[in-house]
């Protein structure tokens, strides 16, 4: 039973520690976690008050940052999520999915984490990611998910979303294809009250005729 255990937790480490195989033309991610030699995350934030499960695994604290607007539209192509998880048991292995629910479609999973540990109510097992959106989400306002899975059952053991936290819900996100500048070479004249219509034509008239008396010269 041990052999078959590992032989599962073996297959699983590979299929995870290649999380955007499935999803790299939606999204590009770099991730960072506590196995790191300098780490990011020092002192824990506000604890998570309200989550959609938990196990004998939680979420501590997760927080977000949205980033990247060429087109100024109020949308962004960048998110960046920092989480930490805290376990009633010595040691917990896990993984992380994360998806983007849309205002009208359906749910999308942009990324899948690479196996973390967790340490009872350690700070330092955190995780991070960075993700670019690459295409496939249109501008909207999007509910993000975050759920953690034994690394060695594949069993959901904690999920935590905007239905819990406000703080998931309603983000201004659009891919990378779709946040582009707009350019415009297009030039308005503006004339008020019928003064300005009145002179707008003389000057027309006066080039006009100049230009007239030009090619006959």
């Amino acid at each position: 039973m041990k052999k078959i255990n590992l032989l599962l937790a073996g297959i699983l480490c590979c299929v995870v520690s290649l999380p955007g195989q499935a999803n790299d033309s939606i999204a590009i991610t770099n991730e960072t976690h506590s196995t790191a030699a300098i780490s990011l995350k020092h002192n824990k934030s506000a604890v998570v008050s309200s989550q959609g499960y938990q196990s004998h695994v939680w979420f501590h604290s997760i927080s977000l940052h949205l980033s990247g607007d060429r087109n100024a539209n109020g949308y962004y192509h960048r998110l960046e999520i920092e989480l930490d998880a805290d376990t009633s048991e010595h040691y917990q292995p896990v993984f992380a999915e994360f998806s983007l629910l849309p205002s009208y479609g359906d749910e999308r999973v942009f990324y899948t984490s690479s196996i973390f540990e967790l340490y009872r109510q350690s700070a330092d097992d955190w995780l991070a990611i960075d993700t670019v959106l690459q295409s496939q989400f249109a501008a909207d306002e999007y509910l993000l998910t975050v759920r953690l899975y034994d690394a060695d059952t594949g069993y959901l053991l904690a999920e935590l979303s905007g239905f819990d936290d406000a703080n998931l819900d309603l983000l201004a996100l659009e891919d990378v294809n779709r946040d582009r500048h707009v350019n415009s070479s297009t030039t308005v004249a503006v004339a008020a009250g019928g003064t300005g219509i009145l002179s707008l034509l003389a000057l027309c008239l006066v080039f006009g005729l100049g230009r007239y008396y030009r090619v006959r010269g």
